[in-house]
């Protein structure tokens, strides 16, 4: 060809840029498969914090919207006496008026009450709404409605809310006036002229049913000025001022129904209708649950801001400011919001270090598939590398041009799951959450420099061995064992209440609630365990290599001698099945246990299937409750009322008596999960035979028992809770026969535990018992609290945590296995080439690739199984699952054997897939082109 008509040579960048670009045009699918790993793990490590603090939020919201107003706002009561010369005087120190010259009577305490707001710490001061005031008389005014009104009597409670005005609109009259008895000094005179009757609002419907009209004096001194009706009766405020959105009722079995009402005086009096007067303030601070994020930082803070602020004194106003009144106005606060967020803090905390533990295993899978790709890349760039090197290019130069890439790499892909995880989980996004995001894009970088000491065109055996050439592999694998100890150790040492709780382990959770010791601990088994298998694991293999080489059968021999030769993975493969069989295991094993521990607590808070408290259990309310359709037994505990001695070899301590009703024993009998007294408990011969109960520990080696009013027992064991009783204190328990026979009677029971027939449903018996008692008691079943705790936020964020950690992992472990396959890919397809030609069949390259494959697989399996079983049995002994559970002890470890068979199957299926498709892949060797020699092979 002539110059004139030769093809032109293509232009290649020249210098490191230019051969950096060319490797990775020549070979881009692994270092795109790496960017696709870097973006998937930035995604997940970004998305799953952000979803954990929305399930807490819900919880949050949950538990804290099943709290009612008045037990979770902040509330303040105290008592204190009006003093005034005058009407006039009165109404003359309640400050400035507002336009319509109204005083308002309630400025100084609204200033006060503000003033101790604003001093409290975020994220309190953002929780609490502005205060709200109400007073009621102390006095409550009873009298005789209208006979045609159906009540045999009415009680109408006095009160004054400053706001009235805000919240209700008039139906009818007009609001009341100031008027109050003019103080007279001395004792009240007889022929003294009556005092002008003072007017009141009442509820509309109150007035309807009491047949009160405006303008009708009814009681002593009162007279209807007006009716009113709520704006809106949903208002929370209304729980905390009784009877002022409804009219109320109480039943009396003897007389019939008396009528309860609110009549509200003029929003200017301070709370008086004549003196002396006494009244009984109150005021609450509203919480606001949507200012609360579900983080446990905040929610922990919140907890121990409101504890602080119920220890200390707040004073409204001094006396000097209180012109009608001669002392500090200083307030008690109580709530009930304090144990709501503390069980909320022990779920955050569980849920938190079990996403810690679980979401550890699929990282360290990522990790570990990480730098397997990152060996690929190295390794299929091995010759290109290794001529590179032979040509003067400088190591440290080569290690710096191939981690640029990584980073070219790395970069893009974790801000692109970053930000497509902030758009798939909207929420707050912390600052750590970017420096996460930042060492997951710098992971393919460092990979591949560590991976760049592989390039080299000598070619060497690595057999597998018990010893090693190397003392640093001795050292760190010294290290890790002795760290996995530690670990274990110190988890074990703390025990359950450790999880950063408090005390001195608080440190390991933080204040993000994370327990870092209990993340890191199965890991680090898990690689404890790795380096200790493949220390072992030539030696079985050895021997069935031996074994093989006596068969006449080529392929199993050869797969297992190329398996202890040149092995393809090692220890990082291997880690990767382990933890992806560990976390899939453990997943099962915590959701069983979680679950069993809730079913547990549900059933042990219950007592039975059905449980009615407050009406007492007469013999006419037993028959009529054992008549009802699916109702097996009915039977009661009940406390004899006083504190007795318990005599352990002459030491007392006090206790509570309690008692068993004849058909507790059924009842215990027929529900399952309830931990009941022993079958020997029950009957009345000899010495009487009790269980101690809470506190009341009676030690194994005790020669003499004895209980005040009882004398001499016999201690049948121990019970930590009483199924179906709320046990203030230490206690014994006795059956009712042995109470009776030492002289005792035993009370009727407020509490009624009935059992339910096997083929019934409790929730339709539950809904037939209420139609028997109707609103004179309440009805609970186990299976309403287990179906709360299978729909609550926090379990259904738990389970999909659980299945997702189990399907990344075992992806992850198909895709190390498959990169251990193509990273031995050369060297195999070299030798199957060669047999081939030698007359070895397809389906005989399958199997030896499989046999290569089984054994280290096998072990990691097996490893990991094992694995998965001990390390839930671990965790127990470190978390506190108790939060989750609702119980009150740390639920047992559950087995769950259909679930386990599932996902061991399902593991093993995995690994399976996995092999079979390298198989499949091996079996597919071009021998043209493995033949072929030269550098354009």
């Amino acid at each position: 060809m002539s110059p004139r008509h030769r093809a032109p040579r293509p232009r290649h960048t020249s210098g490191a840029a230019g051969l950096a670009v060319r490797q990775f045009t020549a070979d881009p699918w692994v270092s795109l498969g790496l960017a696709l790993l870097v973006g998937v793990v930035a995604l997940l490590l970004t998305a799953v914090p952000r979803g954990l603090v929305d399930i807490q939020s819900r919880q949050l919201t949950q538990e804290l919207g099943s709290l009612s107003a008045a037990q979770r706002d902040l509330r303040g009561d105290w008592q204190r006496s009006v003093t005034y010369g005058s009407t006039e005087q009165l109404a003359a120190v309640t400050g400035a008026g507002d336009d319509q010259g109204v005083p308002d009577v309630w400025q100084v305490l609204r200033e006060g009450a503000e003033e101790v707001r604003q001093e409290q710490p975020e994220p309190l001061r953002s929780t609490l709404g502005p205060a709200q005031f109400l007073l009621r008389l102390s006095t409550d005014l009873v009298y005789e409605p209208p006979v045609e009104s159906g009540y045999y009597q009415a009680t109408v409670s006095l009160a004054v809310d400053p706001d009235l005005t805000e919240h209700v609109e008039l139906v009818e009259g007009d609001w009341p006036e100031l008027v109050v008895a003019e103080p007279v000094a001395g004792p009240r005179q007889e022929d003294r002229p009556a005092d002008d009757p003072v007017p009141v609002v009442l509820l509309a419907e109150s007035a309807d049913e009491l047949m009160l009209e405006v303008g009708e004096e009814f009681g002593a001194d009162l007279v209807l000025a007006g009716t009113y009706a709520p704006r809106d009766p949903e208002d929370p405020r209304w729980q905390h001022v009784d009877n002022g959105a409804t009219f109320g009722t109480l039943f009396d079995p003897n007389q019939g129904e008396s009528g309860l009402a609110t009549a509200f005086l003029s929003p200017q009096n301070r709370g008086s209708t004549g003196q002396p007067a006494a009244v009984l303030m109150r005021l609450w601070y509203p919480v606001d649950a949507a200012a609360i994020t579900g983080s446990t930082g905040q929610v922990e803070a919140l907890a121990a801001q409101v504890n602080g602020f119920l220890a200390q004194q707040h004073t409204l106003a001094g006396p000097e400011q209180m012109v009608d009144s001669p002392a500090p106005q200083v307030p008690l606060f109580t709530t009930g919001i304090t144990e709501a967020l503390d069980r909320v803090v022990s779920q955050q905390r569980a849920s938190t270090s079990l996403l810690a533990v679980v979401a550890a295993g699929p990282l360290g899978v990522a990790l570990a598939v990480a730098a397997l790709g990152a060996r690929l890349v190295v390794h299929r760039r091995r010759s290109t590398l290794a001529l590179t090197l032979a040509r003067g290019a400088a190591p440290g130069q080569l290690r710096r041009l191939i981690a640029l890439e990584g980073l070219l790499v790395g970069v893009p892909a974790a801000l692109a799951g970053h930000l497509v995880a902030t758009l798939l989980v909207p929420g707050p996004t912390p600052w750590w959450q970017w420096l996460v995001t930042g060492a997951v894009a710098l992971v393919p970088a460092g990979a591949l420099a560590a991976s760049v000491e592989d390039a080299s065109l000598l070619q060497q055996r690595s057999d597998l061995s018990g010893r090693s050439g190397s003392r640093w592999r001795w050292v760190v694998e010294v290290a890790v064992v002795a760290l996995a100890a530690v670990a274990t150790w110190r988890l074990l040492d703390r025990g359950a209440g450790g999880d950063g709780g408090g005390g001195a382990d608080a440190g390991d959770g933080g204040a993000s609630g994370v327990d870092l010791l209990a993340a890191g601990t199965p890991v680090l088994l898990a690689l404890a365990a790795c380096v200790l298998a493949l220390r072992l694991y030539p030696v079985p293999l050895a021997g069935l290599t031996g074994l093989l080489r006596r068969r006449p059968t080529l392929t199993p021999f050869l797969g297992a001698a190329r398996a202890l030769r040149d092995p393809a993975g090692g220890l990082v493969p291997a880690l990767a099945v382990v933890l992806g069989t560990t976390i899939a295991l453990v997943s099962a094993v915590l959701l069983a246990t979680v679950t069993r521990g809730a079913s547990i607590a549900a059933w042990e808070e219950n007592g039975a299937a059905v449980r009615l408290n407050g009406p007492v259990l007469t013999q006419e309310l037993r028959d009529e409750l054992s008549a009802v359709d699916g109702v097996q037994a009915v039977g009661g505990v009940v406390d004899h009322g006083f504190t007795e001695d318990l005599v352990v070899d002459g030491e007392r301590t006090p206790v509570r008596i309690w008692i068993t009703e004849p058909g507790i024993e059924q009842v215990y009998a027929g529900s399952p999960l309830v931990q009941g007294p022993p079958p020997e408990f029950y009957g009345s011969g000899g010495i009487p035979g009790v269980m101690t109960l809470r506190g009341a520990d009676v030690p194994a080696g005790a020669e003499q028992v004895s209980v005040s009013r009882i004398g001499d027992v016999r201690v049948l064991g121990h019970l930590d809770e009483l199924p179906g009783i709320q046990l203030p204190g230490a206690a014994v328990l006795i059956d009712g026969e042995a109470w009776e026979a030492t002289g005792g009677t035993v009370p009727r029971p407020t509490t009624t535990l009935l059992g339910v027939a096997e083929d019934a449903d409790a929730q339709a018996v539950a809904g037939r018992v209420r139609q028997v008692v109707g609103e004179g008691g309440v009805v609970t079943t186990a299976q309403t609290r287990l179906d709360a705790f299978e729909g609550s936020p926090v379990t259904t964020g738990l389970r999909q945590l659980f299945v997702g950690a189990t399907v990344v992992s075992g992806l992850l472990t198909v895709l190390a296995v498959m990169m251990v396959q193509l990273m031995g890919s050369g060297a195999r397809t070299r030798l199957l080439a060669t047999l081939r030609t030698l007359g070895l069949a397809p389906r005989q390259t399958r199997a030896l690739t499989a046999w290569e494959l089984a054994p280290l697989l096998v072990t990691s399996v097996v490893v990991g199984t094992a694995l998965g079983l001990g390390v839930p049995w671990l965790l127990l002994r470190g978390l506190d699952l108790t939060g989750l559970t609702g119980g009150t002890r740390q639920p047992d470890l559950y087995l769950d054997l259909p679930l386990l068979g599932l996902v061991l199957g399902g593991v093993t299926l995995t690994v399976l897939i996995a092999v079979t498709v390298s198989a499949w892949l091996a079996g597919r060797t071009n021998l043209a082109q493995a033949l072929r020699v030269g550098e354009d092979r």
